[in-house]
């Protein structure tokens, strides 16, 4: 028999998908091999399909954590049966290719076990990926299967059939399934395609004399050849031989008896039938059962999918010695009496707002308690309600840590009375947002945990050196509340909100431009979604608590220096980034990132250069336009460097804000404070302390504007404190104190280098005068007083 391995063809390409279907499924196996395997070929859209069963083996392995983040499980019951194929199906841009065998996604299927499997691709087999795209369709609108994957099915079905139409065929490979029609109805009209069936020969490792004689009786053959292994696996009771039919006759099939195969237990199913001109060989997932081969269409018991080769050379039939029939086995496979079985089912996705589910087997009452375990941490969240099987938890009930996980494994568990039901909670984009972050991932993880070190800060600074799009991505902040204020749940963001351009509402959001659709369009979006709650983190990180050292600890003494040295490239570089970052900055949703970016860099390492940088960040909100959210956030850096004194006092941090269109008098909304930069500037200090100080203070431009009200108002304003201290108020004193029209005083809103009743320039020494004290003189037409700096 010639040896195929399926890890040579993963290895052969570079994949963009794998799409697996199983009977039994070990998560453990299948993340130690394949899933390796996979990830080493930059696969990141990983999808298996398992019955039940499989599903419920797979809830029991604890050590598997893979699931739900680097693949998606899903699983498919048929309501008659079991949903049985065995196929792997792979895809890149520019190839498909698939496998239809016998093996299970376990040790055995893949290692232990002698399997037989067929290889399918469009380059001279198009009628059977066709059939496969086919099957798909079928399983994706099929009401005799219960899953969550419709929409996947369909999709694959689709992109299958249109490879299978853009490819060539030769005419002798077929795939046919159960969803269909009877595998024993599909084998015979094929048989009597080419000329009618003359022989019957079988291996499969299950058995039941019905089927078998009913598939001799529609062929027409009196006899069955019928294999027996030398090494066997274990099968149901009664299942492992077809004693009761007296048309069986027990063989050896040469070649599955060779010095390899013999050392295997059989668990391939593979039948050929010798026809009047050529012969047929079917190999898949069905056993010569009455559900493997009996039923199927309407009526369909398992779902079974099999390749059916047609040779029509004549003269070919396997060689076979005739042999005894095996005894019986003394242990059989029985079904588990641990209860499992029992257990109900259910599918979960952890997506915008939380985590949406459904409960895939028959559940009776209205609510439960769900319990949710995260890497084996189980989280009470109380209890949530029903309906028609679908249920959704907020994210409010969420543990944060759990909401921001996005390794490791999170189940969930239904109870209502005796009714219990277990799933896996995916996260279906896992796999491009890796892709994206790439060598970044653990560390951006890290900081949604808030366990990030120096090492983790660096790598995030090279990772945002060369991303510097992220700056687009607007986040959603979730309030953190001082004083009296309560803290306020923290969604998952809102996908219309994660775009481009300036702050604000819909207008403003970007989200459809490039986001497009299918799925470059989705992944786009789960990125953008991702980077929004990296930055969302970034705002309120801390620094990870730093445990006592132990001396005696070589390996706490190893660790502890290499954050030493992270910490002295973090200094190092800062500067270069920044001024890369700040060279990005044309709208207020990356000048707020930049903040943040910086506020995270700061606070987690303590730099010394925090208040030059905040200063830096003001002088660029100079330069554009600030929605109300931007001015916020401004005004708390601002209180932050005001608290610290080393840049400004209260009355010019008053200015400062008043220059960038912040009202002084009213304080900013504390969801867009950069926390954590006041404790450090200025320890013991609080910022909402400073914001109340430059409240009560006053500057030139408070009493510019005064002054500019009441002369409109044709009144003089009783308390001005600042002007008049200035050294030209006795002049301009004496020219408010005149009519209206004979006035030699004009207002401006900013500083001004021209006169702007008759644009003659202004002394250079008058404007730095205007400039820096907010009042100077013009010889054309008077004083100019502006109302900010």
């Amino acid at each position: 028999m010639k040896i195929f391995s399926q890890l040579d063809l993963i290895a052969a390409h570079k994949w963009r998908r794998a799409t697996f279907t199983t009977y039994s499924f070990s998560a453990s196996f299948t993340e130690a091999v394949l899933v390796e395997a996979l990830l080493r070929q930059s696969v990141s859209d990983i999808t298996i399909l398992t019955d039940p069963l499989g599903y419920r083996m797979a809830l029991k392995e604890r050590g598997a954590v893979r699931i739900g983040r680097e693949y998606a499980v899903h699983p498919v019951a048929a309501r008659a049966g079991c949903f049985h194929p065995k196929l792997m199906v792979l895809e890149s841009d520019d190839a498909t290719h698939a496998t239809v065998g016998s093996g299970n996604l376990t040790f055995g299927g893949w290692s232990a076990n002698l399997e037989c499997l067929d290889h399918v691709h469009a380059n001279g087999m198009a009628l059977a990926v066709g059939d496969l795209g086919r099957f798909f369709t079928v399983l994706g609108t099929a009401q005799t299967c219960e899953h969550d994957a419709r929409t996947l099915c369909e999709a694959l079905g689709a992109r299958l059939s249109a490879s299978a139409a853009a490819g060539r065929d030769e005419g002798s490979v077929r795939i046919i399934s159960s969803m269909e029609a009877p595998i024993a109805e599909q084998l015979t009209s094929a048989a009597k395609a080419i000329g009618g069936a003359r022989s019957l020969s079988i291996a499969s490792p299950y058995w039941d004399a019905v089927a078998i004689e009913e598939l001799a009786d529609a062929l027409g053959v009196a006899h069955v050849e019928a294999h027996v292994p030398r090494t066997r696996v274990p099968a149901p009771k009664d299942m492992d031989w077809p004693r009761r039919s007296a048309i069986v006759r027990p063989v050896e099939l040469t070649n599955l008896v060779g010095q390899d195969e013999a050392k295997r237990g059989l668990h391939a199913k593979i039948i050929e039938i010798g026809c009047a001109e050529g012969r047929l060989i079917l190999s898949g997932s069905a056993n010569a059962t009455s559900a493997g081969l009996l039923y199927g269409g309407a009526g369909v018991r398992n779902v079974e999918l099999c390749t059916l080769r047609v040779d029509r050379r004549t003269g070919h039939r396997w060689k076979f010695t005739a042999v005894k029939a095996p005894p019986k086995q003394a242990v059989s496979l029985e079904d588990d009496d641990d209860g499992a079985a029992e257990t109900g089912i259910l599918v979960a996705a952890h997506t915008d707002g939380g985590i949406h589910g459904r409960i895939l087997t028959p559940w009776r009452t209205e609510q439960a308690v769900v319990t949710m375990e995260l890497n084996r941490r189980p989280i009470d969240l109380g209890t949530v309600a029903i309906k028609d099987g679908k249920f959704s938890i907020p994210m409010e009930k969420l543990d944060q840590q759990a909401e921001l996980s996005l390794e490791g494994r999170i189940q969930l568990r239904l109870v209502s009375g005796e009714g219990i039901a277990e799933g896996f909670v995916i996260a279906p984009d896992f796999g491009s947002i890796k892709s994206r972050a790439g060598k970044a991932l653990p560390s951006m993880l890290a900081v949604m945990r808030g366990m990030q070190t120096p090492e983790h800060v660096l790598a995030l600074m090279e990772f945002v050196r060369t991303n510097p799009e992220i700056l687009n991505v607007e986040p959603i902040i979730a309030s953190r509340g001082t004083g009296s204020q309560q803290k306020r749940p923290d969604p998952l963001v809102d996908a219309a909100r994660v775009g481009t351009g300036q702050l604000g509402g819909a207008e403003h959001s970007g989200g459809n431009e490039d986001s497009g659709g299918g799925d470059a369009g989705k992944e786009e979006r789960a990125w953008r979604q991702f980077v929004a709650r990296f930055l969302r983190s970034m705002a309120t990180a801390t620094p990870a608590a730093e445990d006592d050292e132990d001396e005696a600890d070589r390996s706490e003494r190893v660790r502890r220096q290499r954050n030493a040295n992270a910490t002295d490239k973090l200094s190092l570089r800062l500067p270069e980034l920044f001024q890369k970052l700040a060279g990005q900055v044309d709208n207020d949703v990356k000048l707020m990132n930049v903040a943040r970016i910086i506020r995270f860099i700061c606070v987690t390492t303590e730099d010394p250069a925090t208040e030059s940088l905040l200063s830096r960040i003001l002088r660029l909100a100079e330069d554009i336009e600030l929605g109300g959210e931007a001015r916020a956030m401004m005004a708390w850096c601002i209180a932050y460097l005001a608290a610290g004194g080393t840049e400004f006092d209260a009355a010019k941090a008053r200015g400062r804000m008043l220059k960038l269109g912040i009202d002084p008098d009213c304080l900013p909304d504390d969801q867009w404070a950069l926390p954590g930069l006041v404790d450090f500037m200025a320890p013991g200090t609080d910022a909402l302390d400073t914001l109340k100080a430059i409240q009560a203070a006053r500057t030139i431009y408070d009493d510019v504007r005064a002054l500019e009200t009441a002369l409109e108002a044709g009144q003089f304003p009783s308390r001005l404190t600042v002007l008049p201290l200035h050294e030209m108020w006795p002049q301009l004193l004496d020219q408010c104190q005149r009519e209206a029209g004979k006035r030699r005083v004009q207002f401006v809103e900013h500083p001004v280098k021209a006169c702007r009743r008759c644009s003659i320039a202004i002394p250079d020494e008058e404007a730095n005068r205007l400039r820096s004290t907010g009042l100077c003189e013009a010889r054309c037409h008077g004083f100019i007083l502006t109302r900010n700096p």
